[in-house]
């Protein structure tokens, strides 16, 4: 976090400037014969890139909570890590004005052979929290987790909806006003889920901003006030919640039908 380049001159939280962005993609080598069985029993593989983002421009102003809607993919995620700086684009620019704490996969941080206590300083670290930070809001990130009794136990004891709420809690810890959330926008329990709500609702009130991919239309429509829609990895509307869930709810009905009508053919060209 405290490499991130900053550019305090710059009015909007972050702002993407034809950013495209690619990944690997893995293929195996297909053939027949001895030589080509060999090599797939090796795991030759050879590698192609996979266009996650092209051309994508928008900016993200204060107090904003935006929703990042589209079809299950990596380009959701990569918008969200490139937008908090734990990514860079292999093609444009991404500029931001203040730091973006990333809450994205960050219980995967918490390593299990180390202790409670010793997760809180290794992930609190990573998102950008001192050492002094993390002495002074330890006792509260314990408390709110509900591991203060469990400090000195190792990561491994604690069950996966505790280390959810531990790692929503350090998050939630940092000093920041700006967020790029993965699916964790609340978490655990009801209560637990109701705590949250109460907390990021109030940085919502106080002028933080949010920007949130999820596979639940519930947060969108509860929390969001603009969306971002992409498709195979371009911006398709930058609008409201309903317009781009409602498109998508129709591309994906486009898409069964057009299934269906390739099967019909199928079967019809069938003898």
């Amino acid at each position: 976090m405290s490499r991130v380049s900053i550019d305090p001159t710059l009015d909007a939280v972050v702002e993407f400037d034809n950013v495209t962005m690619r990944i690997p993609r893995r293929r195996r080598r297909k053939g027949a014969g001895r030589r080509h069985r060999l090599r797939r029993i090796a795991g030759e593989v050879r590698r192609e890139e996979l266009e996650v983002l092209s051309n994508v421009s928008f900016n993200i102003q204060p107090g904003e909570s935006v929703a990042i809607i589209g079809p299950k993919g990596p380009a959701r995620q990569a918008l969200l890590r490139l937008a908090a700086g734990t990514l860079r684009p292999d093609e444009g620019r991404v500029r931001r004005s203040r730091p973006i704490v990333p809450m994205i996969e960050v219980a995967r941080a918490l390593q299990r052979t180390y202790t409670v206590r010793q997760n809180i300083y290794i992930v609190g670290g990573l998102l950008g929290m001192t050492p002094d930070q993390i002495n002074e809001e330890l006792p509260r990130i314990a408390e709110n987790a509900g591991v203060a009794n469990m400090l000195g136990r190792y990561m491994n004891a604690a069950p996966p909806a505790v280390r959810q709420k531990l790692a929503w809690s350090i998050a939630m810890s940092v000093d920041a006003d700006a967020y790029a959330i993965d699916q964790t926008l609340v978490v655990g329990e009801r209560n637990f889920r109701q705590q949250c709500w109460t907390h990021v609702d109030k940085l919502r009130e106080n002028g933080a901003t949010f920007l949130l991919s999820s596979d639940s239309p519930k947060q969108f429509r509860r929390f969001c006030d603009r969306a971002i829609y992409i498709v195979d990895g371009r911006i398709e509307a930058d609008t409201t919640v309903p317009e781009a869930l409602a498109a998508m709810r129709a591309a994906r009905k486009e898409a069964r039908a057009n299934e269906s009508g390739e099967e019909s053919s199928s079967e019809q060209g069938t003898p």
